[in-house]
C-alpha cells in the first residue's frame, strides 16, 4: 500500500491486493463514485448478507463477480494512479 498522502487505511479489508489505491480510502471511494461499476468491497461486506438474505426471498441469483488475478495482470495500474490522483487534486 502506498500513501499518497491521503487517508491510507492500514486495515483494508479489500482482498484485491494488487489494485493501485487498495487501503486510500478517499481515492477508493471516489474511483467508484465516479464509475458507478460497483460498491467498494469495504462497502459490500457490510451490504451482502443482507442483499443475499433479500434475494433468496425473492427467488434471485447472486454472483461474485470481483477482479480476479487474471484481471490485475493485464491492468494498467500506474496510468488508473495517475488519471485518479489529477482528479482529486483538481476538487
Amino acid at each position: 500500500m502506498q500513501d499518497h498522502k491521503i487517508s491510507l487505511n492500514r486495515y483494508c479489508p479489500c482482498t484485491q491486493s494488487q489494485c493501485p489505491i487498495r487501503g486510500n480510502c478517499v481515492l477508493c471511494i471516489q474511483n467508484h463514485l465516479d464509475h458507478k461499476l460497483h460498491m467498494p468491497e469495504c462497502i459490500q461486506n457490510l451490504v451482502r448478507p443482507a442483499i443475499e438474505s433479500l434475494s433468496k426471498q425473492v427467488e434471485l441469483q447472486t454472483s461474485d463477480d470481483r477482479p480476479v488475478t487474471d484481471f490485475w495482470d493485464d491492468f494498467d495500474g500506474g496510468a488508473f494512479l495517475k488519471r485518479t490522483l489529477e482528479k482529486h487534486k483538481k476538487e
